[in-house]
């Protein structure tokens, strides 16, 4: 992938896809109907989200049930952290966003009901959920007033639907780097722990097999939620082409793989020196994020110098798993970078090991 670019909704700038735009491709049926459509496939690519994220949430509750019956407080703690703190940042930013859109009149009247429900998805810290089943609605809507030729409108509900996308999408990035990377982590780390020390631990084949799957659940997750955001980045561009179905299929087995070497690794160390990892991996966030902070300046993305300095240490987080662009542009040189860099640090962890 040549080019990637950042939707980021720190600012109270808009999605980039303009009404103006699509309206203008209205007046040639066959663009528009390419250009701007709610389908088959984009619902499917909603419902996978809706799925992996709920997925990943029930597997990690259920081992927080079998951790307390069978008494391993440590295991709970950790898990159980890394549900919370991430749960929590998720809902404060998905809060902003909707005050940032309540003080946008462009975007309409929030009534009291939707208020309401959204409080309640905010409580229960379930804010991804609630973006993704918004981004529904709203494509529904627009497959309505596409079907009864009422272009405007038809405009007007598309482009709230990619905002919705962009911004569900940008939520489970967050969720992925902060819940689920570290869940794959240490579940691994779990289980790797049990087996090889048998004395020590005796293995309990029913928590074996639930972290085993919760491992593989977050790996999906991973490789699911970096091709959808790249699926949502090409949809909210009017002047970008749609990445298609076979197109996804190539970059989530990509992101598959990618994740796949980089937990192993990480976990095989921390299997056997917990703290070296701790160390390496602050230290890669901290390179990576004083790069952004200091060489990467997104003011298009963000309102202020106080977002671009978040912005860019929740980058540099995601960077100890993957790689996520921070700008439009070309990007295979840091590509080329990136995957150097883990590349040395895989080995050295798998000859450490």
């Amino acid at each position: 992938m040549a080019e990637d670019c950042t939707v980021v909704r720190f600012a109270r700038d808009p999605s980039q896809v303009r009404i103006e735009t699509l309206k203008r491709q209205g007046e040639s049926p066959d663009k528009f109907s390419d250009a701007a459509k709610f389908g088959p496939f984009y619902a499917f690519c909603i419902a996978l989200s809706i799925g992996t994220y709920i997925l990943d949430l029930v597997l990690a509750i259920i081992l927080l049930y079998f951790y307390t019956v069978h008494g391993y407080g440590l295991y709970f703690a950790l898990t159980l952290s890394f549900m919370v703190i991430p749960a929590l940042f998720m809902s404060t930013i998905s809060l902003r966003w909707y005050i940032i859109d309540h003080d946008d009149a462009s975007l309409g009247h929030t009534s009291t009901i939707q208020w309401s429900v959204r409080m309640i998805f905010l409580l229960l810290q379930l804010a991804p959920l609630l973006r993704y089943i918004d981004t529904l609605i709203y494509g529904i809507r627009s497959k309505i007033a596409a079907a009864t030729d009422n272009e405007t409108k038809h405009a007007i509900l598309y482009r709230r639907m990619l905002d919705e996308d962009t911004n569900s999408a940008l939520l489970r990035l967050f969720h992925t780097f902060l819940h689920s990377a570290p869940q794959a982590v240490i579940q691994l780390v779990f289980l790797l722990w049990q087996i090889g020390h048998p004395d020590n631990q005796e293995l309990n084949i029913k928590i074996a097999v639930l972290q085993a799957w919760t491992v593989l659940s977050a790996l999906m997750s991973i490789a699911w939620s970096l091709t959808s955001y790249h699926r949502s980045v090409r949809y909210s561009r009017d002047d970008k082409d749609k990445i298609k179905w076979t197109g996804l299929l190539v970059n989530f087995c990509w992101q598959l793989m990618s994740a796949l070497s980089r937990v192993l690794a990480l976990s095989l160390l921390a299997s056997v020196f917990p703290v070296w990892v701790c160390c390496v991996c602050a230290l890669h966030w901290g390179v990576w994020w004083a790069w952004l902070a200091l060489g990467q300046h997104q003011t298009a993305a963000c309102g202020s110098r106080c977002d671009e300095i978040m912005l860019s240490a929740a980058l540099g987080l995601a960077y100890v798993v993957a790689f996520v662009s921070p700008r439009d542009g070309p990007t295979r040189y840091v590509y080329l970078a990136y995957y150097l860099v883990c590349f040395m640090e895989n080995t050295a962890a798998l000859v450490v090991w």
